[in-house]
């Protein structure tokens, strides 16, 4: 369609505009009622006619779509195209959080292929699950620079080092609840032997950063108990006195030197 009054500028309706770019008209109209994409101009009976410069707006808001952003960062870059690299700044780290995630994943699942082939048996799905779980284990409790460090540590420890983390850290701490529900002292030679078998594994694990280390003491703080019945070999029963009580055994531990 073609404009009147002296302009040659091409016109299209709603359903025109829809078919000539792969849009649906419901999603013009949603476009229309957030303000992303108002069409500049109507006929006199009220009906929406779109005009190239609307033509190109929908092309910037699909482009924005396929980089991932809601409509509502679409809409704030549309109305101050200066805000753009800070919000491309924030979906490339979302990407990046995504593809470190997606790694780490497909580490958990090689290595459980892994096991299953040492094994030759299959778990139930219950324990399938719990293991597949731990890969996001310390989502919102470490940074992307953690992460990335996890991932390094990851590499520089092996196969062989990853598989006896896997089997250590479950049985520290299920010596330490043991310890925690017989009453034993903190500052007895086993609990802080069994400490510093937690010390070794903490180092192994972090390589020794101590940011790292608060992280995920913070998590096992918070979180710690539901892990725990998922890798003890029965239900310990134990609320936050637990943590209580590895607080105080790593102080011991710490000044027995």
């Amino acid at each position: 369609m073609r404009g009147t009054g002296g302009t040659d500028q091409r016109r299209w309706s709603v359903g025109a505009l829809a078919k000539a770019t792969g849009t649906t008209v419901r999603t013009l109209h949603h476009y229309d009622e957030l303000g992303l994409l108002r069409p500049s101009e109507r006929t006199r009976s009220g009906h929406r006619r779109y005009t190239e410069g609307d033509l190109h707006r929908l092309y910037r808001i699909r482009l924005l779509r396929q980089l991932g952003m809601s409509l509502e960062e679409i809409g704030g870059v549309l109305a101050d195209p200066s805000a753009l690299r800070d919000v491309l700044d924030r979906r490339l780290d979302e990407i990046d959080d995504e593809v470190w995630r997606l790694n780490a994943l497909g580490r958990q699942i090689r290595g459980l292929l892994e096991q299953l082939d040492d094994a030759r048996l299959c778990p139930d799905t219950g324990e399938l699950l719990t293991l597949l779980g731990r890969t996001s284990l310390f989502d919102g409790y470490i940074t992307r620079e953690q992460r990335d460090l996890l991932d390094e540590r990851a590499g520089e420890l092996g196969d062989d080092g990853r598989k006896w983390l896997d089997t250590e850290w479950p049985q520290v701490l299920t010596k330490l609840a043991e310890h925690c529900r017989a009453g034993d002292p903190v500052d007895s030679p086993e609990v802080v032997r069994t400490l510093r078998r937690l010390f070794v594994v903490l180092d192994m694990y972090t390589g020794g950063d101590s940011g790292l280390k608060d992280s995920v003491a913070r998590f096992f703080r918070e979180q710690g108990l539901g892990v725990l019945q998922d890798v003890a070999p029965e239900d310990f029963a134990l609320g936050d006195e637990l943590w209580d009580y590895v607080a105080k055994a790593y102080a011991a531990a710490l000044s027995a030197g």
